[in-house]
């Protein structure tokens, strides 16, 4: 039988480790608001680089796998200055490298995915290694994605392009566009200046 100190470990050793990863990632990037609570799912630190004046809001989830048994490809997570990264986001930079440039802003709920498993039917997914053809995600500087957007691999997001709410981007977008939808297509152009009054 376990003693209550012991149960007590148990219940509380993951949220402590998060805790800890948190301070460690805060310590490692002084410049950074990080807001706890944030998952950290790292197993190298150096692959992580966040500038200054960048704000990671709470509940946020990032992974950044250097060596995984499923692919060659190390994960990366290079976030630039002047970031805001809404709640909730889901950062997953295993399989493949994740740049977010500077003064790019992603709304509540963004999920940001470096890799995925390729298709077989020869062997259960969670065995099959990533596909490393289609790898990273790529964000221009002053890019607006709303909240909810799924950025799947192999995509980049050109400078000054807006991601409306929402929507799954499933291949790259080019500068100064207005993309939304299921999957995200061309909406407009953005235009240089416009007043909503």
């Amino acid at each position: 039988m376990k003693k209550p100190w012991q149960k007590l470990f148990w219940i509380v050793r993951k949220p402590l480790v998060h805790l800890l990863r948190n301070l460690y990632v805060q310590y490692k990037n002084p410049d950074a608001n990080i807001s706890a609570p944030i998952v950290w799912e790292y197993d190298d630190i150096e692959a992580i680089s966040i500038g200054s004046e960048t704000l990671i809001e709470p509940f946020s989830q990032i992974v950044v796998e250097v060596n995984s048994p499923l692919t060659s490809i190390p994960g990366r997570l290079i976030i630039a200055e002047r970031v805001i990264i809404g709640s909730g986001a889901n950062i997953r930079a295993a399989g493949g490298e994740i740049s977010i440039a500077r003064n790019s802003m992603l709304g509540q709920q963004v999920s940001l995915i470096a890799s995925n498993h390729i298709i077989s039917s020869e062997k259960p997914y969670r065995d099959l290694p990533w596909d490393e053809s289609k790898v990273g995600v790529v964000i221009e500087e002053n890019v607006w994605i709303g909240a909810g957007v799924t950025v799947l691999p192999g995509c980049a997001i050109g400078r000054n392009s807006v991601v409306g709410a929402g929507s799954v981007v499933t291949k790259s977008i080019p500068a100064n566009e207005v993309w939304a939808g299921i999957p995200a297509r061309k909406i407009r152009e953005v235009i240089e200046s416009r007043c909503f009054a």
